[in-house]
């Protein structure tokens, strides 16, 4: 665990609709003063024990350059991955502990999502905009469907059985984005909405009504309707650039944003779009995930650390842990079924890409 100040959040504002003028430098030392945060000593973070341990790492050989998504077959016991600049889907076997196979014919594959309720892998590449299905078991291909140039991270409403796909923006050539909505059984096409620049990462309620888009080149969140797809609200979040991922705490209604301007976590009322607290946390961020049974938020970023970040209550957050990973290692995956954290961790220089595994500590 490295060195370094731990932190505290605890503010409120009120909720905005309108984007404001972001001069970073300014911002953060504004931002520490404004959500009143303070600086802790180092032992601060060892007062509950180790949070994450690192208990296994799985080779990745032949795989060079940078690693998008993940996701998991929980019954089946394999992770994938998007390996973007190999063009390929890496199938890892956890119980051989290595990859046993690598999936081809993929233009930059970004998004990778694996519905365990009715086994089946998609994947969704940027650079053609080809929307993939596969047989789980076999791994055939069984569906296309296509979107925009620029399709990324895949989300999934569960009582819709709808998979999204962001997709067009900048990576099309165009100024505004794209959201695509399909049916997972049948990759039909449900709805189709356009949104200020690439859409990213979304989360569905698992209670409620709505779903939460990211719009990461404006820092907005969208805010739609489950059930008619319409647009509830665009959050336009002060002070930041780049919302690249983001969890939901449901029960405390509470909305987690990883930024990469400045390098945060911040908390969003997820019924209003308040900010409530922002804590620093690793540069270059990709990966965020909210363990919901120990409250911790696990957030990795490409300047090559793991923050966890414990949440105190709905308004308070300390970080805890600032785990050494690898250079660009900025995706990873939490799986609560085995209280387990995946870290892809690209090759670097003395070592070749690796899957890092670590295990939640109580």
């Amino acid at each position: 665990m490295q060195a370094g100040a731990c932190r505290a959040c605890v503010a409120r504002h009120r909720p905005s609709m309108r984007r404001i003028a972001k001069p970073v430098g300014l911002f953060v030392g504004a931002l520490s003063m404004a959500l009143g945060v303070a600086t802790m000593p180092v032992a601060a973070r060892a007062e509950s024990g180790e949070p994450l341990r690192l208990v296994r790492t799985i080779p990745l050989p032949d795989l060079n350059g940078r690693i998008d998504h993940l996701s998991v077959d929980v019954k089946g016991r394999r992770i994938f991955l998007a390996a973007l600049e190999k063009n390929t889907v890496e199938v890892v076997d956890l119980e051989a502990g290595a990859v046993v196979r690598s999936l081809t014919g993929f233009a930059k594959p970004q998004g990778v999502f694996y519905l365990d309720t009715i086994g089946r892998l998609f994947v969704a590449s940027g650079k053609d905009g080809a929307i993939r299905a596969f047989d789980g078991r076999a791994l055939r291909p069984t569906l296309m469907a296509k979107v925009s140039l620029g399709a990324d991270a895949i989300g999934y409403d569960p009582k819709r059985n709808e998979i999204y796909i962001g997709s067009g923006g900048g990576d099309a050539g165009a100024v505004r984005g794209d959201l695509t909505i399909f049916d997972a059984a049948s990759l039909r096409q449900v709805a189709a909405l356009s949104t200020d620049a690439h859409a990213g990462g979304s989360v569905a309620q698992a209670r409620g009504k709505r779903v939460f888009v990211l719009v990461p080149e404006k820092g907005e969140v969208v805010v739609l309707d489950r059930d008619t797809h319409g647009i509830l609200a665009t959050w336009a979040v002060p002070g930041i650039e780049k919302d690249v991922a983001l969890a939901l705490d449901e029960k405390n209604h509470r909305l987690f944003l990883g930024v990469r301007t400045p390098a945060s976590i911040v908390v969003l009322n997820s019924d209003t779009g308040a900010t409530v607290a922002s804590i620093a946390t690793a540069a270059t961020l990709d990966g965020l995930s909210f363990d919901a049974a120990t409250r911790r938020i696990y957030t990795t970023g490409g300047e090559g650390f793991l923050d966890v970040t414990q949440q105190i209550d709905a308004d308070h957050y300390r970080q805890v842990a600032h785990i050494p990973t690898g250079p660009v290692a900025r995706t990873s995956l939490f799986v609560p079924a085995w209280k387990q954290l995946f870290v892809a961790v690209p090759r670097d220089k003395d070592r070749g890409a690796e899957l890092r595994v670590f295990q939640v500590m109580p």
